[in-house]
């Protein structure tokens, strides 16, 4: 005979079964280490020198026709963009932890590391995105680059702080976007997805 405490037991362990199965199962299943491992990789894919270009052409054919000197604009993306890039995805990607501030490194996990869906890389890069066009995500980045990390690095020019007063602002929407319309591209090269 079981006892009403065993069976109680029993259904509380088929309970986080089921739990565990449904959470497992669940479109938001991308663990705190998948995505670390994600986001390192998405930060060396945008800091190669060929997305650092097409990266710098979006933004002049973009942002530098919004500003009263688009050519000292697009000299200054020329000149310094790869810092630049390298400064920001740096920080907010991976010094900033983006994958915590999405949520996925809040909760333990019993769950074996398995392969990413398309849908959970494109919802990633899409969150992403949204945190890189946040008004106070850009008073961060203007507030970073005009520290150590690019106008007090030295070698800049003296109106760098200005510079990036004006310029962050604008680029990061679009760098954002651009995150969004190369969502299958890049979920391919980083994640192995949306082939």
């Amino acid at each position: 005979q079981s006892s009403p405490n065993s069976k109680q037991t029993m259904k509380f362990f088929v309970l986080l079964a089921v739990i565990g199965c449904a959470s497992a199962a669940s479109s938001n299943a991308v663990t705190c280490d998948e995505c670390q491992s994600g986001a390192g990789a998405l930060v060396d894919h945008l800091l190669t020198d060929a997305s650092i270009m097409e990266q710098g052409a979006i933004l002049k054919a973009v942002v530098c026709p919004q500003l009263d000197d688009a050519a000292a604009c697009e000299g200054a993306i020329d000149m310094w963009f790869g810092d630049m890039a390298s400064c920001i995805y740096n920080h907010f990607i991976l010094e900033g932890d983006v994958c915590s501030l999405l949520g996925l490194c809040k909760k333990a996990t019993i769950f074996n590391p398995r392969d990413w869906t398309c849908e959970e890389c494109t919802d990633l890069l899409a969150r992403t995105a949204a945190y890189m066009s946040e008004e106070s995500t850009i008073a961060m980045g203007v507030e970073y680059l005009q520290g150590d990390c690019f106008c007090q690095a030295g070698g800049q020019t003296d109106d760098c702080a200005d510079l990036i007063a004006v310029i962050l602002p604008l680029a990061m929407p679009v760098l954002g976007q651009t995150l969004v319309e190369q969502t299958s591209e890049l979920c391919q090269e980083v994640a192995g997805v949306c082939l």
